[in-house]
């Protein structure tokens, strides 16, 4: 079969021959290269990497989809911002607001969950804004945290 990382591919493939076939894992990019297995002596099922698509989506969305891996953002502000553009994370948290009268930004939750989650840094003791921001990534992606979207021209 082929189709996005992470998609279950290989554990089909398992089921299908039942037995432990391929190897498997959680995370996307288990599979490595091609392989071909024989369900009956004229039924070939075969296995590959995931394959990722171009696609429109906003890269946001695509993390937040699961397409792209939360442990690969370098910046994952940008996606918090995103999905707090579209759920009230600060009432659904249980966020203490922010001391700016501006109102709540993707730092300003990401910082009042590092404290309220207890995240630090290990050097000067801050909040860790960084794990906090994963951890409100990793929360939406396993479905903690639902984001609905309606299809495009809804």
């Amino acid at each position: 079969p082929a189709g996005l990382p992470n998609a279950g591919k290989s554990s089909v493939l398992n089921s299908l021959l039942g037995r432990g076939a391929v190897s498997v894992s959680r995370a996307p990019g288990r599979t490595r290269y091609f392989q071909t297995h024989f369900l009956t002596p004229r039924v070939r099922l075969c296995d590959c990497p995931g394959l990722v698509f171009p696609s429109r989506a906003p890269p946001e969305l695509q993390v937040l989809a699961g397409v792209y891996p939360i442990s690969q953002l370098q910046e994952p502000y940008s996606a918090v911002g995103y999905l707090a553009s579209r759920l009230p994370l600060p009432e659904i948290l249980g966020l203490r607001p922010p001391t700016s009268a501006a109102g709540w930004t993707a730092w300003d939750i990401c910082e009042a969950w590092a404290e309220k989650r207890g995240y630090k840094t290990a050097k000067a003791a801050r909040n860790d804004v960084y794990r906090a921001a994963n951890s409100l990534l990793r929360l939406a992606a396993d479905g903690r945290l639902r984001l609905c979207l309606r299809p495009p021209g809804y």
